[in-house]
């Protein structure tokens, strides 16, 4: 039984380590935070006109900071989004909108900006078809963490025993008659046997003294 428990011990980091790493890494790739990098869509209305569409195909791309989002308003609304996620509605008053020097939307400097369908594309380069939705996402990693753990422990208590079957040199002597595990070995020719072969002697040489392993 300890020989079990020290494969274990040697084996169990490698079974978890992949699922425990899987963690940070799809956070990493979930929720948007500053200094992150993400492509982002939307439909941008003036006085409830249609002034710019940005789809998947020409998403902006930027480094995700206050200083590099444009309108700076837009910021407060996309920090903390999750990737693939959609927000309508979003109002940004004149105050937090475009700039007068801003060479390419000046013009609309001092106007009230609405944003429709504003999506977030991809996070850090994974795009939000390689996460799992919002709804049930937790869970759904959650059971595939345990099923993982749990494959591992059945696939280590597996090669345990083929090895503990097939290896005597690491988990003991094997009887030399059926295999299991040896209990002694015969004084007068030294064989190994379990209790059940050994019951009425030796086999190979009838001795009827058995020494019996520590």
């Amino acid at each position: 039984m300890k020989r079990y428990a020290l494969l274990l011990i040697l084996f169990l980091p490698i079974i978890v380590a992949p699922f425990t790493n899987y963690a940070p890494c799809y956070a990493d790739k979930y929720v948007l935070e500053q200094g992150d990098f993400v492509d982002y869509g939307y439909q941008l209305y003036v006085n409830s006109l249609l002034i710019e569409t940005i789809t998947e195909d020409n998403a902006i791309s930027i480094n995700f900071a206050p200083e590099i989002v444009n309108p700076p308003g837009l910021f407060d609304v996309l920090l903390g989004m999750k990737n693939g996620q959609t927000k309508n509605n979003v109002v940004i008053p004149p105050e937090k909108g475009f700039l007068p020097s801003d060479p390419t939307y000046g013009v609309y400097a001092g106007e009230t900006l609405v944003y429709q369908n504003l999506k977030i594309y991809a996070i850090n380069h994974y795009p939000y078809t390689d996460v799992y939705p919002s709804s049930g996402g937790d869970l759904g990693r959650t059971l595939l963490i345990i099923l993982g753990v749990v494959l591992g422990l059945g696939a280590v208590i597996g090669a345990s025993y083929l090895v503990y079957r097939y290896s005597p040199k690491i988990f003991g002597k094997r009887c030399s008659n059926c295999k299991s595990l040896a209990v002694g070995k015969c004084k007068s020719c030294g064989k190994s046997f379990c209790n059940k072969c050994f019951s009425n002697g030796c086999p190979n040489c009838k001795g009827r003294s058995l020494i019996r392993y520590k």
